[in-house]
Parts: C-alpha cells; structure tokens; sequence
C-alpha cells in the first residue's frame, strides 16, 4: 500500500471516533430522566361530572400525579367556555383536596359543546390538558359526529379528545 492510504485511514479512524462519541452523548442517560427514558411530567386526567344539569354549579375534577405519586402542592385553574366562542371563556382556581385530587364548580346555563382546560403548575413542570363535553341531545349528537369525522380522517381529536355525553 502506498503513503496516500495511511491519511485515508487516518480520517476514517477520526471520523469512526467522533461518530462513536456522538452517539454515545445521545444516549446518555444525564439524570435527568426517569427509567424509562422519559423527561419529568405531570400526568393530568380530567373527570367531568356523570350529568350536567344546566343553571346547577357542576364539579369538574382532575387528578394530578408525578411519576404515580400525587401531587398536592400544584397550582391549578380551570378553564371553560362554549367551543368556538373562547371570548366567553371562565378561569376558576382549582382547590386541593388531597392525594392529588382538585376540583372548581361552574354553573352552565346554555346546551351546547363546551370545553374545559385545566393549567397544573408544579415547580417547573406544567401541563394543559383539555377535554370536550356536549351537554344537550343535539350538542352531544354533534359532537359525535365530529369525532366520528376527526376519526375517519386520521386526525387526533382536538383540545385532548375524550367527550361525556351529558
């Protein structure tokens, strides 16, 4: 072999060294995710009521949980308004009740499909789930409908999916 394969193989043995250490800083595990791989979170499950009675203050409840450990020190508001109308939209603090669990009433005086959000804060992590609710036969009908069509086209449902027909 002559002299101009040694630089040849020279860059490769750099290339094959940078590569290796690239990669190895990819998987890295730095400490700062769980055993799984996973960055910190909140998990965040919304519980709408099992019927909504309109002109009666309705609880709306979430559960709260890092890591499968509740969490009863977040900071937590609702959020809900009629959907497509987010001007007419109402903030209620959300009270703890221990073992992660926080709940606001809201009184709902229209049939319709509505939203709800909740923004959880938790130290540095925070989390925003939203879930539908139809509360009326047309409105839960529509909303049926349009998830059957978000579901046909291959969409994700908006605002969380999830729906109660109430």
């Amino acid at each position: 072999m002559n002299t101009r394969s040694r630089p040849i193989r020279k860059t490769a043995l750099v290339l094959a060294m940078t590569a290796a250490l690239a990669l190895s800083a990819c998987t890295a595990n730095t400490g700062l995710t769980d055993e799984k791989g996973l960055l910190p979170h909140l998990t965040v499950d919304i519980e709408l009521p099992e019927a909504f009675t309109l002109d009666f203050a309705a609880p709306f409840h979430i559960r709260v949980e890092q890591h499968k450990v509740p969490v009863d020190t977040a900071e937590v508001t609702f959020e809900i308004w009629p959907e497509n109308h987010p001007e007419e939209r109402v903030r209620i603090p959300g009270e703890s009740n221990g073992k992660g669990l926080y709940t606001a009433e809201h009184q709902l005086s229209t049939e319709g499909i509505y939203i709800v959000r909740c923004h959880v804060v938790s130290g540095s992590l925070e989390a925003m789930p939203a879930k539908r609710f139809a509360i009326g036969e047309e409105a839960v009908l529509s909303l049926a409908e349009l998830e059957e069509q978000q579901a046909a086209d291959g969409e994700a449902p908006a605002h969380g999916g999830g729906h109660d027909h109430h």
